[in-house]
């Protein structure tokens, strides 16, 4: 099922498994995210999501707030947003947001896909996993039909080929490009190509495309399949645990080792 009318607050009031989930058992454990809580975004991870409006939705859903959050005139400020379901920065925020975005439409690669003709952006894809029997859910940023690759916007420390190729594999970046084009070709959208628009948040604000090739999105995949099949398997049990054993012994990683021996020597 393909939705393009569903607001971002009832996607997220699916209960049906997304890329978060996936990854969160694939970096830690079911444990993990079965006892998944609410959690507050910090001021970081709202600039990436002011990024992700402004570069895609023309920033209809951000708002640039007063200079601090301090006193009345950012309560008045954030009242009135949250009345509107619209996200409040503050001054100096929203500036960043707003360059980082603006460095996307900046890069040719990136604004190619951002300015797609039948670019449809931010539907709501629902699907069931045939292995596992899991609804799954994913709202990918852009799709473009016309070359079948699909993006995913985000802001990053470096976008330079090597920094951000960190970034992929600290976050697991791969599991999610592979979870999303799993589920939209079940949907019914075929994907050939998936695509990181990295824009930098700091200036000047250079924006970079990574495309994600063949073999990091196998290994994507399969770790996105053990962590679906974990999720399954303990729904059907019942019984969410870290994996981590009783107890583990503590060995000195290779690095430091080798230090050691060096420095003995």
């Amino acid at each position: 099922m393909i939705r393009d009318d569903m607001t971002n607050q009832e996607y997220h009031a699916s209960d049906a498994i997304s890329s978060s989930d996936v990854k969160t058992v694939v970096t830690s454990s079911v444990w993990h995210w079965h006892n998944k809580g609410n959690f507050e975004p910090t001021p970081a991870m709202q600039i990436g999501t002011a990024v992700h409006d402004i570069s895609l939705e023309g920033g209809k859903n951000t708002v640039r707030g007063p200079e601090t959050r301090r006193g009345n005139a950012w309560k008045e400020a954030d009242e009135m947003a949250q009345a509107e379901g619209k996200l409040l920065l503050t001054e100096r925020d929203y500036d960043v947001a707003e360059a980082a975005a603006h460095s996307l439409y900046a890069d040719p690669a990136c604004e190619k896909q951002l300015n797609a003709l039948n670019a449809k952006i931010e539907h709501s894809l629902f699907a069931e996993c045939p292995e596992t029997g899991l609804q799954l859910r994913c709202r990918p940023d852009l799709y473009n039909p016309d070359d079948f690759v699909m993006s995913d916007v985000k802001k990053t420390i470096t976008a330079s080929p090597d920094g951000f190729l960190r970034e992929i594999y600290k976050y697991r970046y791969d599991v999610q490009a592979a979870f999303y084009k799993y589920v939209s070709e079940l949907a019914g959208w075929k994907v050939t190509h998936f695509a990181f628009l990295a824009a930098e948040g700091s200036h000047p604000h250079v924006a970079h495309m990574h495309v994600m090739g063949m073999e990091a999105m196998e290994i994507g995949r399969k770790d996105m399949m053990r962590g679906l099949k974990e999720i399954a398997e303990a729904k059907k049990s019942q019984r969410y645990e870290t994996g981590w054993g009783r107890f583990t012994m503590v060995h000195p990683p290779a690095w430091v080792a080798n230090k050691h021996d060096f420095e003995g020597e």
